[in-house]
């Protein structure tokens, strides 16, 4: 069952979006901490806004 519903999801998403996800997960995470956050941000989003 969890098979299907990976593999639905992952057919619903489209491939770009699946890979481009994580990216887009951890920029948003590490965009959170104070100073730092949008300097060590920009990378992941900018792979993300790539893949995406």
């Amino acid at each position: 069952m969890r098979v299907a519903l990976l593999l639905l999801s992952c057919l619903a998403l489209g491939a770009c979006s699946v890979v481009a996800l994580p990216f887009k997960v951890v920029g948003d995470v590490v965009d959170v901490i104070p100073v730092v956050g949008g300097v060590a941000a920009a990378p992941f989003k900018a792979v993300g806004a790539a893949i995406d």
